[in-house]
């Protein structure tokens, strides 16, 4: 009897372990075992802290929906007279500021890195309060993005809109080179992925669930991504976009999404245009040639707008034999079966195609 107790303990173990996997790191912000400047830090998050002559800690503890939870506000730092109001944001990938000598018209700052990531998420869920005495004029920030290789710039732009020379590796407006371009120019750019975008001028009292959907440009499976969590206009083209102080974010219990839907159908090469995703019924496509048929499958197809306004056509990706099943039919006899698992396996759905000539 115990053995038995055992084996579907560890069978159930093993079912858990690939959907922990397929998660951000303490995406609940409960592990709170790092410090700056005296205050308690994430260990897995990174906030916008200033480190430079006068410290000022931008990301902080605060209660939850249940425990804890993650707070930045946009502040005014700095010393005798000399202050300029941060951005609050936070960040799985290191925050970083950068001043050429005592030159603080020629300070400028971002974010580089990210952590080690080969999924594919569909949707990124997010529970947030949102105030502050400006929340009408600054947009917060929910962006996730994935990609592959390495990205690298020398210059980025300064508080007066020069362009600051600094190395860095993997600065996300090096990498988000066609929704948040670096506008000095990036050396060599990575290749994203993937992306999702959520922005708004907008004050929520209560715990608010946001749902930020996620869009892919290729196929490519990514080796790494990014997360950042902002109360302002932080990332902004440029830097330039005006920051409002006491504007404030409250994140907690991130969940990545995984779904088991088709976005786009692809039969011989040619979309399907009245392919209904949400169907569980026969669908019925009529063959415009005689021949052998080929279906294809693309999730993640949708358009992101960029911080200069720019429309950005997102193609999808296509999904891979491990996603998805194609049960051969007959053309005018029996349907096509198609059975989509989520990348994290954590729902099916079936498709049927009646092809007829």
């Amino acid at each position: 009897m115990k053995k038995r107790v055992l084996y579907v303990f560890l069978a159930a173990l093993v079912c858990v372990l690939p959907l922990q996997g397929q998660q951000l790191p303490d995406s609940h912000f409960e592990n709170w075992t790092d410090k700056f400047n005296g205050d308690v830090q994430p260990a897995d998050w990174h906030g916008s802290n200033v480190n430079q002559v006068i410290k000022s800690t931008l990301l902080l503890q605060k209660p939850g929906r249940s425990g804890f939870c993650a707070y930045v506000s946009n502040r005014k730092v700095g010393a005798m007279g000399i202050t300029e109001i941060a951005p609050g944001y936070f960040t799985l990938g290191k925050p970083w500021q950068y001043i050429k000598g005592l030159n603080t018209k020629s300070a400028t700052g971002g974010t580089e890195g990210g952590i080690a990531w080969t999924h594919r998420p569909d949707t990124m869920a997010v529970w947030i309060k949102r105030g502050g005495p400006s929340t009408d004029k600054e947009d917060f920030n929910l962006i996730y993005y994935a990609w592959s290789g390495t990205a690298k710039g020398s210059q980025y732009t300064a508080k007066n809109g020069d362009c600051t020379k600094t190395d860095r590796v993997n600065e996300q407006c090096d990498i988000r080179t066609a929704t948040n371009p670096n506008a000095c120019g990036t050396d060599e750019p990575a290749k994203q992925v993937a992306e999702g975008l959520y922005t708004a001028r907008a004050k929520h009292s209560e715990w608010t669930l946001i749902k930020v959907p996620v869009y892919y440009m290729n196929s490519t499976v990514p080796t790494m991504c990014n997360v950042v969590f902002s109360a302002g206009n932080y990332p902004s083209p440029g830097g330039t976009e005006k920051l409002f102080e006491g504007n404030e974010l409250y994140v907690d219990d991130v969940e990545m999404i995984y779904s088991s839907r088709i976005d786009k159908l692809v039969i011989n090469g040619t979309e399907w245009a009245d392919f209904d995703p949400n169907s569980d019924k026969v669908q019925t496509y009529k063959l415009p040639a005689a021949g052998d048929v080929k279906i294809d499958a693309l999730r993640g197809v949708g358009s992101l707008t960029s911080s200069t306004g720019k429309k950005v056509a997102c193609k999808g990706r296509k999904l891979d034999s491990k996603e998805m099943t194609v049960t051969p039919g007959a053309v005018n006899g029996a349907p096509w079966v198609i059975v989509v698992k989520a990348e994290d396996g954590s729902s099916t759905h079936t498709y049927k195609i009646k092809i007829v000539g």
